[in-house]
């Protein structure tokens, strides 16, 4: 890589960093392309990005932005996995490490200027998709409702009944 080509590398990580949320640092080592494709196609579906890069261009372009706390996990064979939407990211990477056998090691990451671990990185994994918090939220807001809607109900068919077992009597 001649020192343009360079330059327009660290741009480019830059540019991503300008459009996301999270920033993950991974280690690689023995993925096929194949699976480094499977990888990549998994995150866009997610409005996420994949991106293998040296050390050095990583640490230029981390410099001076709210992402620098990830250098210190800028060592050995470095991907860097960037998203506006930090919970989906962080799902679709831990489940494919967890299916890769040790050839995708998460190190660590960065969320709107805090640096992340490993640990913290995988419990934003577990939370539930922003559908899922919807959805939830409309459950607890439409159960009490349905429970208003059943007692103001109640009185009328014990009424209808009365009525039905009052003329199947006569």
């Amino acid at each position: 890589m001649d020192r343009e080509e360079k330059k327009k590398f660290v741009e480019k990580i830059q540019r991503q960093l300008v459009n996301g949320d999270l920033l993950v640092v991974l280690h690689q080592k023995g993925l096929t392309v194949a699976e480094v494709t499977d990888l990549r196609a998994q995150m866009r579906a997610e409005g996420a990005s994949y991106l293998v890069s040296k050390n050095t261009l990583a640490r230029l372009a981390v410099k001076d932005t709210a992402f620098s706390g990830v250098t210190d996990f800028l060592e050995g064979p470095t991907a860097l996995a960037f998203s506006p939407s930090p919970v989906s990211m962080a799902k679709v990477l831990f489940n494919y490490a967890k299916t890769q056998g040790g050839k995708l090691a998460i190190v660590g990451g960065s969320y709107e200027g805090r640096t992340l671990s490993c640990a913290e990185l995988e419990m934003l994994s577990r939370l539930p998709s922003m559908e899922a918090l919807r959805a939830k939220i409309i459950a607890v807001i439409q159960t009490p409702m349905q429970r208003v809607a059943a007692i103001l109900q109640a009185p009328a068919e014990q009424l209808a009944r009365v009525m039905n077992a009052y003329a199947q009597k006569t």
